[in-house]
């Protein structure tokens, strides 16, 4: 006979099985509720902490002279920061020793003298010790240091120290064709962008491209199998510019030699190819160090050739020449009945400029000896529309319609009346920029035909590996070719026999006007003490390959064009026409 099991096992059994079910329930909730309801949100934290968010920025476009030369190029450089948290040692000692390295790296090269190098140490000093109170860690010490300074920096053996590497603008060619070039400066945001000249016209061109993506990573940040970071090239477009490294070298070192011989506060050398209208070189003073740009005052930093306004004087005579010529009014040979003293229009006395006068004087002998008289008898048969409808034409008053960011239109007279448009045909009382005139005067050169200045040779795209060439920009036909030689004729003659025939070429025929004019005061009439003197034309006459404008403002030596612009210009012609290989014509 079996035994009846106590009561009491009855009670822990059923205890048991009811705590391991509830357990069971429990675990079975649990991996329910992680496993499927949290499911998604469990993913998203997993690949929060394995993806990482990885940027890939290429470099800046480079630019480039038309002969191959780097112009503006990307430098590897360093910012230098601190592990402040845990850093242990003498701060002031680190400070010193930080500020001999930083004081002579490249970027401080002006800093020539020796107390110009002691006051910049301290002051570098000062500014690193005072960052070592900042608040944070890695405060950034030092910026865009150079790899040599980099190497000393490392030589220090400080395991608290770290760089950071980046790229900035460099310019092998030092400060050659600034006002082309222009520089690379900050927006509101700190971001990179360019400012003035190709930089700010092509910044869209120019500028590098970034790329953002996710990647897995293991524990050690390194990627896992089967995943490429994608490398492509994001660089910027390059730039080809037209001039030539030894034109523009030639062109710069010139105007700062006819500064300081003339005495000159500003000046401007400007070069053009007469058929193609490319600018083989440009220059002005005073100029400025585009990776300091920030030391110079604004007017310095913007294109003359462009923003600078003047009235041209008696440059501006080439223009109611071809008007006249162009339109039969006039022949070379004809006479001015109106030429025998000053001319009196609406109550007000018009003179020349040495107030000398030649009655009956030819077209062709008025325009060599700058006669204003012989310019009003022009405007005067052309009236006041047809004048203005040359100039018009010929591009006075629009846009040079050129990859640089200065590029504006200039103001062209509102009301033209009688006084205006006697002035205006010698060329006072009317404004223009100094690319504006060249590219007028060089519709002669080229047949009578206009061609706007160009600055750019080529786009080269790094992502199509496609290079973009541009094109030559005709414009309409201004004057009639048969003008346009007859109007040569009269340059040839000015160039021989007007105020600067003591310099004219004994090799070359040049097709070339003086113009000295004055200086508009800001409250009314003219200056008495400053004058601009500018010289303009093109050689070899019969088959153009430059035109080329040299303009020297408030000359010291001299006020005169003759004595200031034109020997310059010449100077200038003498060597281009061997850079060039142009064979002499006399």
């Amino acid at each position: 006979m079996r035994e009846i099991e106590p009561e009491i096992n009855y009670s822990r059994k059923n205890i048991f099985f009811a705590v391991f079910f509830l357990s069971l329930a429990i675990v079975v909730s649990r991996l329910f509720y992680w496993q499927v309801l949290m499911s998604s949100q469990l993913r998203a934290e997993g690949e929060s902490q394995t993806l990482r968010k990885l940027e890939n920025k290429g470099l800046r476009g480079q630019i480039y002279t038309s002969d191959g030369y780097l112009l503006v190029g990307n430098k590897r450089v360093y910012d230098l920061k601190l592990d402040k948290k845990n850093f242990q040692g003498d701060s002031k000692y680190l400070a010193y020793k930080l500020s001999e390295i930083a004081s002579q790296d490249w970027r401080f090269e002006d800093a020539s003298s020796s107390a110009q190098r002691e006051e910049l140490k301290k002051t570098i000093e000062q500014e690193v010790s005072q960052k070592f109170q900042s608040k944070g860690n890695w405060p950034k010490l030092l910026d865009n240091l150079s790899q040599e300074s980099k190497n000393k920096i490392e030589d220090l053996k400080n395991d608290y120290l770290a760089f950071d590497e980046n790229y900035e603008r460099f310019y092998p060619e030092a400060s050659m064709a600034a006002h082309l070039t222009g520089f690379v400066g900050r927006d509101e945001n700190a971001n990179e962008i360019g400012r003035y000249g190709i930089e700010g016209a092509l910044e869209d061109e120019l500028k590098a491209k970034a790329e953002s993506s996710l990647f897995k990573m293991d524990a050690l940040g390194f990627l896992l199998s089967g995943q490429k970071y994608d490398s492509k090239n994001l660089n910027g477009r390059d730039i080809t510019l037209t001039i030539r490294r030894d034109v523009q070298n030639l062109v710069e070192q010139n105007l700062a030699y006819g500064i300081e011989k003339y005495q000159a506060d500003r000046g401007e050398v400007i070069i053009l190819d007469s058929k193609t209208g490319k600018i083989l070189a440009l220059a002005a003073w005073p100029s400025y160090k585009q990776w300091q740009y920030y030391k110079y005052p604004g007017d310095v930093l913007k294109n003359p050739s462009l923003t600078r306004l003047y009235e041209p004087g008696s440059t501006f005579k080439t223009l109611t020449i071809a008007a006249g010529i162009d339109s039969q009014v006039i022949t070379k040979d004809t006479p001015c009945p109106k030429c025998s003293g000053p001319r009196q229009i609406a109550g007000y006395s018009i003179k020349t400029w040495n107030d000398v006068y030649n009655p009956n004087i030819s077209m062709i002998a008025g325009y060599a000896k700058s006669d204003n008289t012989a310019m009003m008898f022009i405007s005067d048969l052309l009236g006041t529309d047809h004048l203005v409808s040359y100039l018009k034409k010929f591009g006075i008053g629009d846009n040079i319609n050129i990859d640089l960011q200065d590029d504006t239109r200039t103001p062209f007279p509102s009301k033209i009346g009688p006084v205006e448009t006697a002035t205006i045909s010698f060329g006072q009382g009317i404004s223009t920029n100094s690319l504006e005139l060249l590219r007028a005067v060089n519709a002669i050169a080229n047949q009578g035909k206009i061609l706007e200045p160009l600055i750019v040779e080529k786009v080269f795209d790094q992502q199509s590996q496609t290079e973009i060439p541009s094109q030559i920009k005709e414009g309409e036909q201004v004057i009639s070719k048969e003008a346009a030689k007859t109007v040569t004729e009269m340059m040839i003659e000015a160039a021989l026999h007007g105020e600067a025939q003591w310099i004219a070429s004994k090799k070359y025929t040049v097709a070339a006007k003086t113009g000295t004019s004055q200086v508009p005061d800001p409250h009314g009439g003219y200056k008495e003490d400053e004058t601009i003197a500018s010289f303009i034309g093109f050689a070899p006459a019969s088959n153009p390959r430059f035109t080329m404008l040299v303009k020297l403002e408030n000359t010291k030596s001299s006020p005169w064009a003759a004595e200031t612009a034109a020997p310059l210009w010449y100077k200038v012609a003498d060597k281009l026409m061997i850079l060039l290989n142009i064979t002499p014509d006399k």
